[in-house]
């Protein structure tokens, strides 16, 4: 006598028999019960579930000699043709294989045909969404008036594929995928039935394996049986799905949690070698740590999926490790996944997650990584070349060194002016910048503070420092431009162009800058509201400034005292008066210049 399938032998064949879906048959029994059956249904849900079994327990209801009754007797002949799928009254027709507008042509021919031998013809179509456009307005046609004797049952795995005039015509039943106790159960009442020897642990794998589907896990089972010689174990479950243990799971799991790299890569190596499916690995890694994260929460759904011989252990590690270690864990593994299924190395990819995992490796924002990337090729575009800005002086040599830094060198012939300094090159990098684009960029933007700037001309760009100059007619200009309320907005523009954002230096072009822009600063610094940020350097301050500040002591300073000063705060004005006072050995003569306060 030829084998027979276990999951063939096993089909339901009563309501009773049909095993996790408790609401759709309660709905189908009452309907046959009441004479209330719809002319259409569409059932849908994962595969395996049985929705095609119980569209065939349906017709055999209907057609039973004993009906219509919820309970066919299965041994009439109209309940065995339907059993040994030859009934002339319930037919099956697969959409995947039938799909075009000719087959349901044909169906829609002989649907007004009488049954052959029962009450009702039953139409079972699987697979209904792989349908053609034309054949799906076919059948709405059928499904708008159908004969009183017929009844149509569409069965999908993808109910949002069928078309919505379709479902609205239908009574819908969507199937739910069993948990793994209820595989458990049924596989246990199938192998006890066949005197199949099998250990409880096994039928724990081989559940969780059918992933939710009784064709799959039973079609596994029959396996089994014919793969093993003597009772079915967990361990030969696990060689014949070259899955691992939970020993290997939980082993993995606290080397990575304590950062013992060496221990977690040799877990890999080891199930390599033992020619284990490193990806699956991975995949049962990721669902144990799934049932860690879950089980202080929702510990019923953590536990539905393992059997009572691993409850302890689980239950024990979770206990340790907290939550968002395991979910750093999971993403990091699914990352692996991705990368392996898109055609990397399994091995490779698991190792250098589990580095990384290990040792605290966290992966740059590639948001950050893309703004910086985005602000140097602006900058490279406008032709903008740039050294690091260097530290103060202060911090590479020391207060002291920095104070006679500040004084510009006198060499064999004269003193030598700031300007004169300043203009020497010292060999760095050029600098170039279309000021021209960033007035037309800021005029885009604030077209009122564009106006202020629109006359300067940059003088030169170093140690972050961007000096810009004004023509003696528009020494106005100056204060306005150093304000900070418009200084903001074209520092915006020139980190955009430049990468950094510049402190940015404002004086007046010719021989009488300097004046005109000391009495600019002046007046700012005596009203007692100090219109500078801290970003902005103001140079050539009017030697008036410091001649003020030199006849309140008593003192009459010469030259320009003020040069090259930096204002960040009204006092320092008077702090520069008193170093001034206090560095001049002879204070009628001799003259300099000093930088006062940070950049």
């Amino acid at each position: 006598m030829p084998h027979v399938s276990l999951y063939r032998k096993w089909r339901p064949r009563t309501f009773d028999a049909i095993v996790g879906q408790d609401p759709v048959v309660r709905t189908l029994r009452r309907a046959i019960e009441t004479a209330r059956v719809a002319h259409a249904y569409l059932f849908s849900g994962p595969r395996g579930t049985g929705k095609t079994s119980t569209a065939k327990v349906l017709g055999m209801g209907l057609n039973c000699v004993e009906g219509p009754t919820p309970e066919p007797d299965t041994t009439c002949e109209s309940c065995r043709a339907i059993i040994n799928n030859s009934s002339l009254d319930v037919l099956e027709m697969d959409a995947a294989s039938n799909r075009g507008i000719d087959e349901i042509r044909d169906l829609r021919d002989k649907v007004n045909l009488t049954p052959a031998q029962g009450r009702m013809k039953v139409y079972i179509i699987d697979e209904v969404h792989m349908l053609t456009t034309e054949a799906f307005n076919a059948l709405l046609k059928m499904l708008e008036e159908p004969p009183q004797h017929v009844v149509f049952v569409l069965a999908t795995t993808e109910k949002h594929k069928v078309l919505p005039t379709i479902v609205s015509r239908c009574q819908s039943f969507d199937f739910r995928r069993p948990g793994v106790p209820v595989l458990v159960e049924k596989l246990r009442e199938i192998s006890e039935a066949e005197g199949i020897e099998v250990e409880p642990e096994a039928l724990t794998v081989v559940g969780r394996e059918g992933r939710g589907s009784f064709r799959d896990a039973e079609g596994l089972l029959d396996q089994l049986a014919s793969f093993t010689d003597g009772p079915i174990t967990a361990t030969g479950v696990r060689e014949f799905l070259g899955s691992v243990g939970s020993e290997a799971l939980l082993e993995t799991t606290d080397a990575l949690y304590e950062r013992r790299a060496a221990d977690a890569l040799r877990v890999v190596d080891r199930l390599q070698n033992e020619g284990k499916d490193l990806s699956r690995f991975t995949s049962e890694l990721v669902a144990h740590l799934r049932r860690l994260m879950l089980l202080p929460h929702a510990p019923e759904a953590a536990l539905s999926e393992i059997g009572a011989e691993e409850r302890a252990d689980l239950e024990e590690q979770a206990g340790r490790i907290p939550a968002t270690e395991v979910v750093r864990t999971i993403e990091a593994l699914g990352d692996s996944l991705s990368r392996a299924k898109r055609g990397g190395d399994p091995k490779l990819e698991l190792e250098l997650t589990f580095l990384k995992l290990a040792r605290d490796y966290t992966e740059p924002s590639v948001d950050a990584l893309m703004r910086r990337l985005e602000v140097l090729e602006k900058a490279v575009a406008n032709g903008a070349v740039m050294s690091s800005p260097s530290p103060p002086l202060e911090e590479k040599a020391g207060p002291e060194i920095a104070e006679q830094a500040a004084v510009p060198e006198v060499d064999q012939e004269g003193e030598e002016s700031p300007e004169e300094s300043a203009g020497e090159d010292d060999g760095g990098p050029e600098f170039d910048l279309d000021w021209g684009s960033v007035v037309r960029e800021l005029e885009i933007r604030r077209p009122a503070i564009a106006a202020v700037y629109s006359e300067a001309v940059v003088e030169g760009f170093d140690d972050g420092v961007l000096r810009l100059a004004f023509p003696e007619e528009l020494a106005i200009y100056v204060k306005l431009a150093a304000e900070p309320k418009r200084v903001k907005h074209l520092q915006e523009i020139l980190e955009e162009r430049l990468g950094i954002r510049p402190r940015l230096e404002f004086r007046v072009a010719g021989a009488d800058g300097a004046k005109a822009l000391g009495e600019t600063a002046s007046e700012s610094v005596v009203a007692g509201r100090p219109q500078l940020s801290q970003n902005v350097v103001v140079e050539d301050v009017d030697a008036t400034l410091s001649k003020e500040a030199g006849s309140s002591l008593g003192v009459e300073a010469e030259g320009e005292a003020g040069a090259n000063a930096i204002i960040n705060d009204p006092q320092e004005v008077f702090a520069m008066a008193r170093e001034w006072f206090g560095s001049k050995g002879d204070l009628s003569g001799g003259s300099g210049s000093t930088r006062s306060g940070g950049s």
